[in-house]
């Protein structure tokens, strides 16, 4: 697997290196993924041509002072140089082997006979149009396929799914060679009349490939051009398209709609950032200003909520619905690991996203006069500068532009995936990542001849991680000689009693922070705080509901006497507050992640909705993460008197906006709202285990902030700093590719966690089992096997996890010295009660949320 691109090697001056990188296939993805892996190799550093060269030419060619000949004549050397050092990479040896294979002692000491292959090239549009051998941006511009110019704009039609894939090798590769002939052997111009006849109508050049000739003619050089999610969808179809919007918008603004623009940048600064994941934005982003791939992917992933309401109708429900596709395009495309039904999906997608994008296009020529950025005139006007001695300083009308190779590239995107694997096997991020080290080294060098130095300096750097794993492995063997013992139970593979494979979340025991509950209960009541309305007595229901074992309604106990309440008892009436719960979950690729809720940074989780209901998931906004050593005196529960170490989160509940219909069928995200506080579970508590994971809530700034859900301007049931809330919020479900299959519902270990909201439901009753290299998952009718893929860490399985390990002893603890970590039963939650069901589905005056 190749990877090869071109990179500035200082911030200043020209200094550039165009490294070939390689990978083995063999390799796990997530190995190949990391920098610091070793597991690039650099195959070649590709020269440039040297400066000399048109001295030397200007003596031979007589018409060298043509500037279109010196053009021809210079690409032709490019293209030719490129080509002649493949040639060299691939030398004889390598086609024996390529042939033959050739016989390599594996680790487990057996030989075996292997035959490398080259599976994909990794590199942007300019490169593959040079290793394709056709033109760039010619009359049929694509390296993988015939497709005319004209006929660029019909991505994810018939037509155009006909052109994919469709080459005639044999034909092409016989006008190279006649073009060849005319112009080395009869001394034709390389772009004169009758060349241009023969190779113009194919956006051929007269050049040999390299691959094809090496390695025969069956070799297909168009297939290993794998398609580039960064360069041709985030800083390509999604960037182009963005910029169209902000043309869009200054049209509006001229149209008698002012301040459109400045709303817009308002709206992305407000967006909260999500870990990671999604960066928070302080720049304005109408003005694009340096600007990375993962930039522009966040600004897609948080681009409905931002944009809604800015267009008048019926433009603004085409943009939404169209948003929401190209957000599920890209979310699918970007998967790591496919199963048959993403497939589908993805390319019922990719129709569905070209008629869309026509439609739109051709609504928004007739309606609105868009005209350049002024970085767009800006930058039109240095190039005009480099070419003609006059430039033109006025605006120039501009549409948005469908006739280009990156928008018919995404009707490559499945046949690439289920040829190759996810897009992250070959993804160019890879490529960029190895370009850190050889820009580090730079600096290391005397600036002179630094390709030379660099490749010294990479193989010193080879020799010596060689040696270091050489010496790690001596000092391991050693080690296990001089140190072996009978295998313990943990050792044979056994599970132990402290092992923690089944941990769901993690909350710190400090006791840093100690609360007096009843003093801060008597003081917030009496400060007016509806936050604090029934807070001893649900806390109380929570705890022995736990306790008891009973399942999670909500904390709707109703059938708890007050003697029953105050059956439970809090070790010093201390509650413990902590920062962070740190939650661990395992994604629809079977890794193990973890999400950190923060009340004051990442305060909002998903729990699993109880079966009964419509709903896939309930909301909830933690407002604090505690603990507590609680005990219980009621008669009949079992180490009922033990004092447990019992965690907890205090919560504000969100409930979904009555009669609002979303999901991939409908186009739209999920939509919720604050429950009022007037409701008895407005605010309630928690069992961590219940929480599935962190989510992402935008608000829905078309229908900005309100006070009536909670009518007092300083509350602990608020975020910091805030003094009232927004009237709704959106459920980004494209913040990450989990979040996506999470409401999708196809992805192993998610099976049953949601409800499909697709125009076909999966298929959840069939077992999968995945090869996790390839990116892909096979059948396997193995009952063990699905057991291994669906994680043990689904929030709300019983967590018996009370051992010793977890007990600590104090002066002052209660009727028992061992304090147990309480175990948090299975989640199957009953609905709560609809308060506000007379509410109707209007902006900021529906207030009256469902209870989760």
């Amino acid at each position: 697997m190749f990877w090869s691109d071109a990179t500035l090697l200082a911030n200043f001056g020209n200094a550039k290196l165009w490294p070939i990188y390689m990978f083995l296939g063999n390799l796990l993805k997530y190995t190949r993924a990391q920098p610091n892996s070793r597991a690039c190799y650099h195959a070649a550093y590709i020269p440039s041509l040297p400066d000399s060269l048109q001295d030397l030419l200007a003596k031979f060619h007589a018409k060298w002072h043509v500037q279109s000949q010196r053009k021809d004549i210079l690409a032709h050397c490019r293209r030719e140089l490129m080509h002649c050092m493949w040639k060299t990479l691939l030398d004889d040896a390598f086609i024996h082997a390529y042939k033959y294979g050739m016989v390599i002692q594996c680790h487990d000491g057996i030989e075996r006979r292997v035959y490398p292959r080259i599976f994909t090239y990794s590199a942007d549009y300019p490169e593959k149009v040079l290793l394709a051998n056709v033109r760039d941006k010619g009359s049929c511009p694509c390296p993988r396929c015939l497709i005319p110019k004209e006929k660029l704009n019909g991505m994810g039609g018939k037509r155009d799914m006909a052109f994919h894939f469709k080459t005639t090798c044999q034909y092409m590769l016989d006008l190279v060679q006649q073009a060849r002939t005319w112009i080395y052997e009869k001394s034709f111009a390389i772009g004169g009349a009758k060349v241009e006849r023969l190779l113009k109508p194919l956006s051929l050049v007269p050049t040999i490939n390299a691959f094809v000739d090496r390695l025969g003619q069956d070799f297909d050089v168009h297939s290993i051009l794998v398609v580039d999610l960064m360069h041709e969808f985030e800083l390509g179809v999604w960037k182009a398209f963005f910029t169209h919007l902000i043309r869009i918008l200054h049209a509006a603004e001229s149209a008698g709609n002012p301040g459109l623009v400045a709303e817009l940048d308002r709206r992305y600064r407000q967006v909260p950032g999500f870990g990671s994941t999604i960066r928070t934005f302080s720049a304005n982003a109408s003005e694009m200003k340096r600007l990375a791939a993962r930039d522009y992917e966040d600004l897609l992933q948080c681009s409905i909520p931002v944009f809604e309401g800015l267009l008048d109708e019926p433009f603004n429900t085409r943009l939404m619905k169209l948003l929401f596709r190209l957000s599920e395009w890209h979310a699918f495309a970007k998967l790591r690991l496919h199963t048959e039904t993403t497939l589908k999906h993805l390319e019922k997608t990719t129709e569905e996203l070209g008629k869309l994008m026509r439609n739109f296009e051709k609504s928004t020529s007739s309606a609105f006069m868009t005209f350049e950025l002024p970085k767009e005139t800006q930058a039109r006007n240095r190039r005009d500068a480099s070419k003609t001695s006059t430039t033109s300083s006025g605006r120039k009308a501009k549409k948005l532009n469908l006739f280009t190779y990156k928008w018919h590239a995404l009707g490559d995107y499945v046949c690439s995936i289920r040829l190759f694997g996810g897009t992250d096997r070959f993804s160019t991020q890879i490529g960029e990542l190895a370009h850190r080290l050889v820009k580090r080294l730079y600096g290391l060098t005397n600036k002179k001849n630094a390709p030379k130095q660099i490749a010294k300096r990479v193989r010193r750097l080879e020799k010596a991680h060689i040696a270091q794993e050489h010496h790690r492995l001596r000092t391991k063997s050693t080690h296990f000689r001089h140190n072996r013992q009978p295998a313990t139970e943990s050792q044979s593979g056994e599970e132990t009693a402290g092992d923690d494979s089944d941990l769901c979340y993690f909350v710190s025991p400090s006791q840093n922070i100690a609360i007096d509950v009843f003093g801060l209960v008597a003081r917030k009541v009496e400060s007016g705080d509806p936050a604090f309305k029934g807070f001893l007595s649900k806390l109380k229901e929570h705890l022995l509901g736990r306790i008891l074992g009973r399942d999670f309604d909500g904390d709707a106990h109703d059938d708890f006497s007050h003697d029953e309440q105050a059956s439970v008892r809090i070790l010093h009436g201390r509650i413990y507050q902590v920062k962070t719960c740190r939650l661990y979950y395992t994604t629809y690729d079977v890794q193990c992640e973890c999400d950190t809720i923060n009340p004051s940074t990442r305060p909002f989780v998903m729990v699993q909705a109880p079966s009964g209901l419509n709903e896939s998931f309930w909301y909830a906004q933690v407002l604090g993460v505690y603990h507590a050593k609680v005990y219980t005196i009621l008669p009949g529960v079992k180490d009922g008197q033990k004092v447990h170490r019992m965690e907890f989160l205090w919560v504000r509940w969100l409930g979904e906006e009555p009669g609002y219909a979303h999901g991939f069928l409908h186009a739209r995200l999920p939509k919720v709202g604050f429950v009022t506080s007037t409701d008895d579970y407005a605010f309630g508590f928690l069992d961590p285990a219940h929480a599935i994971r962190t989510c992402h809530l935008i608000p829905s700034f078309a229908q900005g902030r309100t006070l009536d859900l909670l009518p007092v301007r300083q509350s602990d049931g608020r975020m910091i700093g805030e003094s009232n809330d927004w009237a709704n919020f959106y459920v980004d479900i494209f913040a990450d590719r989990d979040m996506v299959i999470c409401y999708f519902g196809s992805g192993i270990g998610h099976s049953g966690c949601c409800k499909s909201t697709t125009a076909q439901p999966s298929n959840h009753t069939e077992s999968t089992r995945m090869d996790i290299d390839d990116g892909f998952a096979s059948k396997s009718t193995d009952e063990s096997d699905v057991e291994i893929m669906v994680p043990a860490l689904v929030r709300g399985a019983d967590d018996e996890s009370s051992t010793d390990d977890d007990s600590e002893s104090s002066e002052d603890e209660g009727p028992d010295d061992n304090i147990h970590r309480s175990g948090s039963e299975s989640s199957s939650d009953s609905s709560r009660s609809d308060s506000s069901s007379d509410s109707s589905s209007d902006s900021s005056a529906n207030l009256g949320y469902a209870s989760p």
